[in-house]
């Protein structure tokens, strides 16, 4: 079973209860993480393909982003037409004390919805324990089980600073 599958298996099925304005915007990011931010942060979807898939799902760059992507982008933010949705796609080496991963990172935020909405999408999508862990430390954690932790990992998480808008991040990292 892919991830794609199991989440949005879990999602649809914690839908059929929810009222319809907050079902449409799991919807939305049900598509977000299962069609941009899962196959990019797993790299079984190149940068490029990331954002053409998130331009599908009714996403563009920011109207004060002008600026044409250089050939060599390694980060770029879109927002839904509606101007609800947002979400960050960037890869890059990031210094992890004596290791330095190359990280693909996808983050989602919303005007709309808050850390606690964020992290119930979370829980719905990641709570399998064969295929997930969640820190006791930190319940808006979701680390994806891997055979190989020194090479490669994936997780997802939930944050929410103070003055800006609460995010979902799936990251994976390669090392």
């Amino acid at each position: 079973m892919t991830v794609k599958s199991v989440v949005l298996s879990a999602l649809v099925g914690g839908l059929v209860s929810i009222a319809a304005p907050v079902a449409a915007q799991d919807a939305v990011l049900a598509e977000l993480l299962t069609d941009v931010c899962l196959p990019y942060a797993n790299r079984a979807q190149t940068f490029e393909r990331s954002i053409h898939a998130a331009r599908a799902l009714d996403f563009r760059r920011p109207v004060n982003d002008t600026a044409p992507l250089d050939e060599w982008a390694s980060e770029v933010t879109m927002v839904s037409d509606d101007g609800v949705w947002r979400v960050r796609i960037e890869e890059g080496s990031v210094e992890r004390g004596d290791r330095t991963p190359y990280e693909a990172s996808c983050t989602i935020s919303s005007r709309r919805a808050s850390a606690r909405e964020l992290a119930d999408v979370g829980r719905r999508a990641f709570r399998d324990p064969r295929y997930w862990t969640s820190p006791a430390d930190n319940e808006w954690r979701w680390d994806r089980r891997s055979a190989y932790p020194d090479e490669y990992g994936l997780a997802v998480e939930v944050a929410e600073q103070p003055g800006e808008r609460p995010t979902m991040t799936v990251r994976g990292s390669y090392y």
